[in-house]
């Protein structure tokens, strides 16, 4: 997955079947951050998502 990653933000892993959230460094080493499930409820995601973009 982390071939697809380009900068910092969240991304679908399709084969996983997850949201993933990313951070890319300035020097441009990436790291998963979090993750959370396709299953999880819509407020979930919504609150997950709005959290990693602070």
């Amino acid at each position: 997955m982390d071939g697809k990653v380009k900068k910092t933000g969240i991304y679908e892993n399709l084969s996983k079947r997850r949201y993933e959230y990313w951070y890319v460094s300035k020097s441009g080493l990436k790291t998963m951050v979090s993750w959370l499930c396709w299953s999880a409820p819509p407020s979930v995601i919504e609150e997950w998502s709005n959290s990693q973009a602070k």
